[in-house]
């Protein structure tokens, strides 16, 4: 039941007057910690940066993952995590400018979600513009529709004794909208940003394309406006400019301010990474590391997602914007932005689906040899939530054609990646892949695809159903 409560009103907050900036020490290792920081790899970075102090405190420690891996026990791990087994942290940017003190009530300016998986040692980044128009939780057992961007303010503030304050109502809004499970939230606020690139003496960024702000400013109570340009190429960017950058929008719009940001933060994270510091005071840096940040990550937790974050490393994050899933509302108050449910399935599973399969980029052909029909069709849309996307898919009833006893897999091209895992999806052993050479295979090469999967009465698809249905549960949209 979704109700319509009253405009969402911000409570009164500590006094905005003037703040001095704290004068800043060269390398504060607060501020190299990099945990502080804008945007979600930049969390990503600070778990790296963390390992490097962990390691120093505690040399060997045994990391808890929150995840069961026991190495040398666990031998029937899969080769990859689907979206209830990965590690979901959700990361919140606060909208706080820097002439506003810490404990400002703000909306959160950016919201994203940091998955790793601890089996493949890959990660990803998924984006939720945060205009976008959803389902929020009001606390009674009914939802009210608003702007992501306000539910943390609901959950601090107007929601009082909601579970897990403002990041529990963004933990169940994002479930209940995207069908994403988040484990854990991290809630950051912009005004370190400068400082940690100033520590880590600048990032370079390759700009991809001319932006231009005529009145550009960074604080909420000042008459500092000034213009801002980027120009196509390569930069090299202080703290300042890289903020700039990151919070530009005046020449385009949202979806490629969420561009920027991804560029910076990941430039960040290879700078941090790179860095290799051996830290002179590691358990006064490691006290620093707990308190900067807002999260429900425990103490326990923090070894083994930094270990597995440096395992991932930066060049394994893959970034993923729904700006392409959302368009705009004519009738919604304000800057609206309402999304299409199948398109956004399809750019999150970018992220939460297996690289391995994705990267194959392998071309499947669907034969329907039963007599159930349809099934081609129902299996290809099956596929879809297993990053084979619907343009790698093609699908034959066959209609009053032939009936096959067995399923088999023929592999046309070499595409064992996704031969092998077409194969585990349908509970199916390897013999039953097919080279294009087989005699089994004869009647069925020739169709223009990489795989040919041929229906037979003994089709499996239960384990398939099994993962679409923990993608599809609770989501949300149009």
């Amino acid at each position: 039941m979704t109700t319509e409560l009253p405009p969402f009103q911000r409570p009164d907050g500590a006094d905005l007057g003037a703040t001095g900036s704290p004068l800043r020490k060269r390398f504060n290792l607060r501020v190299l910690a990099g945990i502080a920081v804008f945007g979600l790899l930049a969390f990503y970075t600070s778990l790296v940066v963390a390992f490097q102090v962990i390691d120093i405190i505690a040399p060997g420690r045994q990391p808890d993952l929150g995840v069961q891996i026991l190495p040398g026990l666990n031998t029937d791990k899969p080769d990859h995590a689907d979206i209830n087994e990965r590690i979901n942290i959700v990361v919140l940017g606060l909208d706080v400018r820097r002439d506003e003190p810490d404990s400002t009530p703000g909306r959160t300016d950016s919201v994203m979600v940091l998955t790793m998986d601890p089996y493949s040692k890959k990660g990803g980044a998924f984006s939720i513009p945060r205009d976008t128009w959803v389902e929020i939780p009001d606390g009674q057992g009914g939802y009210r529709n608003d702007r992501i961007n306000v539910a943390y303010e609901l959950g601090e503030y107007q929601y009082k004794g909601y579970d897990g304050g403002g990041a529990g109502l963004v933990k169940d809004t994002i479930e209940h909208n995207f069908g994403i499970p988040i484990d854990y939230y991290v809630v950051l606020n912009f005004n370190n940003f400068i400082d940690l690139i100033d520590e880590l003496d600048g990032v370079d960024i390759d700009v991809p394309e001319y932006v231009y702000d005529p009145a550009y400013t960074d604080c909420s109570y000042c008459t500092d406006y000034y213009p801002v340009e980027f120009t196509e190429g390569p930069e090299h960017m202080d703290g300042r400019r890289a903020l700039e950058y990151s919070r530009i929008r005046a020449s385009d719009n949202d979806f490629k301010r969420i561009e920027r940001q991804q560029l910076v933060v990941k430039a960040t994270a290879k700078k941090a990474a790179d860095l290799g510091t051996v830290f002179s005071n590691a358990p006064g840096l490691y006290d620093r590391y707990k308190n900067a940040i807002k999260t429900d990550i425990s103490d326990l937790q923090i070894p083994g997602l930094a270990d597995l974050a440096k395992q991932i490393g930066p060049d394994n994050i893959r970034t993923v914007s729904m700006a392409d899933a959302t368009y705009p509302c004519n009738n919604c108050p304000g800057a609206v932005l309402l999304f299409n449910k199948a398109k956004m399935i399809e750019l999150r599973d970018r992220v939460f689906s297996d690289f391995n399969v994705q990267d194959d980029g392998a071309t499947v052909a669907i034969l329907n040899g039963t007599e159930t029909p349809d099934l081609a069709a129902y299996l290809a849309s099956l596929l879809k939530s297993q990053g084979i996307t619907a343009n790698r898919v093609s699908t034959d009833e066959l209609k009053n054609g032939p009936l096959y006893d067995r399923t088999i897999i023929v592999d046309v091209d070499g595409k064992s990646q996704t031969a092998d895992k077409l194969a585990e999806w349908l509970q199916l052993p390897s013999s039953r892949i097919r080279g294009a050479s087989d005699p089994d295979a004869k009647d069925f090469v020739g169709r223009g695809a990489n795989i040919i999967i041929v229906l037979g009465a003994d089709v499996n698809l239960t384990g398939l159903e099994s993962a679409n249905a923990s993608l599809q549960e609770s989501t949300t949209g149009s």
